[in-house]
This record gives C-alpha cells, structure tokens and sequence, in this order.
C-alpha cells in the first residue's frame, strides 16, 4: 500500500496538478472558516448595517397616557434588571419618553427652541453615539441628580456655530442653570440630533416630561436576536409589574431588509466553495483522463505483465486521491490558520470540537471527491483491451 501511494505521489509531481490542489485547498479554507467562525463574522460584519439602521434597537414604553382614566406606570428597577439578564440582550437604557422644550439663546442674536429628553448613562452605548466634544453622562451624574446636559451636534452647531464651543456653556432651562458637558453626534440619532439630553434623574426630581421612566431602550446583540427579544419582553415585564398598554416597536422593514441581504451573501459564499470543490473535482476527472491517455500504453504493458483491472483501477484512484487529499490538507492548515487568525481579530473564542470535527470532514469531503472525479477515467483506464492499449500511438 504504501509504494502504491508513494508511485501515486510521484505521478502528481510528474502531472503538475497543482492547480487542481490549489483549488480544492480553497474550497476547504473557506468551508472552514464559514463553519467556525461563521456566526462572529455575520455579528461583526452585519454591526455596521444594523447600526446604521438602528434595527437592533427595540423601543419598550408604556403608552398609559393614551387610554383616559388610566395611571402613568413607570418601569421598575427590577424590570430593567431581568430584561439586561435576558440573553441576547447587550444593554438596556432608561428614558424620561416625553420631554420638555426650551428657548435658549445661543452666540449673538441667535435663540432656538431645542427639546430635551430624560436620558441614563447607558444611552450613548445603545445608540452607538460618538463624542464630538467634552465628555458622556456618568454614573455619578445619575446618582447625584446632576444639573448637566449636552447637545446634539446639529443643535449645537445652530447656537454656537462650532460644537467646541459648546462645552461648557451654562444653559438656563426654567428656574435652573446647566452646563453643557458634551456634545454628541451619530447616524441613529435622527432628529435628536437637533435637540438636547438630561440626566433622566433630574428630569424626575423637576417631573419635566413624564416625570417617571416610561420607555426602554433595548439593544440586542445582532440583528437574530431581535425576533425572540419581541417575544421575551412582554412576558418579563409584565412578571414584574403591571403592564397593560405595554407597546414594542422595532424596523420590522429595515430588519426585514438586513435578513434578506445577509441571506443571499451567505447562499453566495456557500456557492462559491461548492463552485470552488466542484473546479477541483472537474480537474481531477480531466487530469485522470489526461493521464489514462498519455499512459496508454503503460496500462498494456502492465496488463500484459499480469496486472488486473482491479491493480489498474486502484492506481489511478490512488493518484486521483492523493491530488484531492493534498488539496485538503492544504486547506486544513490554511483554514485552521485563518480561524486562529480571525478569533484573534474579531475578539472571540474558538469551538474547538468545531474545528476538529470540520478538519475531520474536510478530509473525508476531499477524499470523496477524488473518488468522484477519478472513478470514471479509472475504469475507463481498467478495461481497455491489452492489445488495443499495446499498439497505441
């Protein structure tokens, strides 16, 4: 057994079928890959998106105030709580829903009516707000009930023409003097980006808006997450507290779109390894084809010299299999170095019973593959008549 394959080897060498190698290891690579890594690459590659789109956001409110008669109800602590323990759950934010306009006045002449809303510490995180000047709300400005704020950029441009110049200035909201400590600007934003923030504690004390936590803010880990949060929410919120008029909304159509895009991205990464492995298993057939042709002759002599169909039929799956398994092998270690590669870059850990048993598969694919696109030409190869293969030109 172990000449067989060593001549086999020698017969690829001599044959030059390193294309058929090459591309057979490049299906196996990226069928790796996908298969390890193939749910942190949609969750990072699909953050942009899905930010952009704010679709992983979920909206929680209570929406009391449109039935007369009912009470204001408000989200408890220990409802927030339960939801961040949710999983699938990345960060919970707490809101003031309504919130309250004022007129300040800006550089010069300049005066805008610029609404603000009650807003915790976590927002900026769920929102995915950038910093253009000073600093975000901490915990401290929640605990202390602080008499801070910031502006949205646009809002701050429109007063002081420069963002910069925000920071820092005192803004007089009704009876109260509050510096603003930030100026924040983000895709998500929308037409808050117009408008300002408040520690949502300090909207509480003065009962500006709603006066209580009335709206949740939701941000799920990825995009997938998103259908069984719709689901799980309710039934959290209302085994802590009363919650009749609880309302959830989403972009059912952004979502909608994301899914059916990263739907056919997948089929069509899939495609191009199964077209990848399909090119090597075509080599293969035509190499083998190839080499039955040029070795005619040789395939007589060994007949004449007693050799069997079966000994004929065996050489050349030999060769065929030696071609598809180097291929694999190659892949294997390529793949097994990109997953290493990709877990470091993307900040994830590694399934290792994964990866073993896609390595494991990739070897028994790649053999089958040989099989397959050997087959024919080695039986093809096995029945020729001796005295038609000895006379062969």
């Amino acid at each position: 057994m172990s000449d067989l394959f060593r001549v086999s080897l020698r017969q690829v060498v001599r044959q030059r079928g390193f294309g058929v190698i090459l591309s057979i290891a490049l299906g196996i690579t990226a069928f790796i890959a996908l298969s390890v890594l193939g749910r942190e690459i949609r969750y990072k590659v699909g953050q942009d998106m899905v930010l952009m789109g704010g679709v992983n956001v979920i909206q929680v409110y209570m929406d009391d105030k449109e039935y007369p008669g009912q009470p204001m109800r408000e989200f408890f602590p220990a409802t927030v709580d339960a939801l961040r323990a949710l999983p699938g759950v990345g960060m919970v934010s707490r809101n003031v829903r309504d919130g309250k306009g004022f007129l300040l006045r800006g550089e010069g002449e300049r005066s805008l009516s610029v609404y603000f809303i009650g807003i915790d510490q976590y927002f900026a995180e769920v929102y995915s707000l950038s910093l253009t000047a000073g600093r975000l709300f901490s915990d401290a400005d929640m605990e202390r009930h602080s008499r801070v704020c910031m502006l949205g950029r646009e809002a701050a441009r429109n007063l002081y023409g420069d963002p910069d110049k925000a920071v820092g200035k005192l803004l007089f909201l009704g009876k109260d003097v509050f510096e603003v400590v930030g100026v924040v600007s983000g895709v998500m934003l929308g037409s808050w980006s117009q408008g300002g923030f408040l520690p949502y504690t300090t909207m509480i004390d003065r009962n500006w808006g709603d006066g209580k936590v009335t709206r949740l803010f939701v941000r799920a880990v990825g995009w997938e997450d998103v259908p069984p949060l719709i689901r799980l929410i309710p039934e959290v919120v209302r085994e802590h507290q009363a919650a009749p008029y609880l309302v959830i909304r989403t972009q059912e159509e952004q979502l909608e779109r994301i899914k059916t895009t990263f739907m056919w991205v997948e089929a069509l990464l899939w495609l191009g390894i199964a077209a990848s492995l399909m090119l090597g298993g075509f080599g293969i057939w035509y190499g083998t084809f190839a080499a039955v042709r040029a070795r005619t002759r040789e395939v007589g002599l060994k007949k004449a010299m007693g050799g069997s169909d079966t000994d004929i039929l065996v050489q050349f799956l030999a060769e065929a299999l030696c071609k598809s398994v180097a291929g694999g092998i190659l892949g294997i270690v390529v793949g097994v170095t990109l997953v290493e590669i990709g877990s470091w870059s993307l900040g994830t850990g590694i399934s290792y019973p994964l990866l073993i048993a896609s390595s494991l598969g990739s070897i028994v694919f790649s053999a089958l593959i040989g099989v397959a696109g050997g087959l024919y030409p080695a039986l093809q190869a096995s029945r020729m008549d001796v005295v038609t293969a000895l006379r062969f030109e």
